[in-house]
């Protein structure tokens, strides 16, 4: 019906004889109608009211009973078709382009776990030559430190053999009549070389480094 049937029918000229071609629900009832065969861009839409007038149907998005989408942009005017199965092919684009998106995702998230794995790698090399380093270093000073202990040790028996040799000799001095400076008869004082002197015997140096 063009706008000037409309016109007439609405001030009661004309009588509206008009022949619906099509007819359908919307998902929540409402019914709408068209004189096209069949719901398509550019085709008018009215809603049809209780008592059988037509309003055109408001701007919006709507969806049939039979899942198919459509888009009224300019009153009564739809603007786009979406049938459910242009939905479904749009679903299955966009299902494929997220997949290329997760594989993409994981060749990049496997490039990047492989140099993650390099640079592990690289920092357990370092790791292990530290601690080699570190151990050859713990020996040295092991090595170090048992020279020492020997070195100390063998200072410790030297000790002990001067200390032996002292108290012998403090014993052996002891059996020997002590005489004071005053009453003890002067002596010729006996010097010996180098040499004789090294061929005495210990107690003999000491009486030697006595009376001398």
């Amino acid at each position: 019906m063009d706008l000037k049937t409309r016109i007439r029918v609405a001030l009661g000229i004309e009588e509206e004889n008009t022949q619906l071609a099509y007819e359908g629900k919307l998902a929540d009832g409402t019914i709408v109608v068209s004189d096209a065969d069949a719901l398509a861009e550019g085709v008018a839409v009215n809603v049809l009211v209780e008592d059988g007038t037509q309003i055109p149907l408001p701007v919006g998005e709507y969806e049939l009973e039979d899942g198919t989408k459509f888009v009224v942009e300019e009153e009564g005017i739809i603007a786009s078709m979406e049938t459910e199965a242009e939905e479904e092919e749009d679903d299955m684009k966009k299902d494929e382009e997220e997949y290329e998106e997760e594989v993409e995702m994981s060749e990049e998230n496997a490039q990047l776990f492989a140099e993650i794995g390099g640079v592990v790698k690289e920092l357990l090399e370092e790791v292990k030559n530290d601690i080699s380093r570190l151990n050859a270093e713990l020996d040295e000073l092991r090595g170090e430190n048992l020279a020492k202990d020997e070195n100390i040790a063998e200072l410790q028996d030297e000790n002990t053999e001067l200390s032996k040799q002292v108290i012998e000799l403090g014993s052996e001095a002891a059996d020997v009549p002590v005489e004071t400076k005053k009453f003890k008869k002067e002596t010729t004082k006996v010097v010996l070389s180098k040499a004789e002197y090294n061929k005495l015997s210990k107690k003999e140096k000491f009486y030697y480094n006595l009376n001398n």
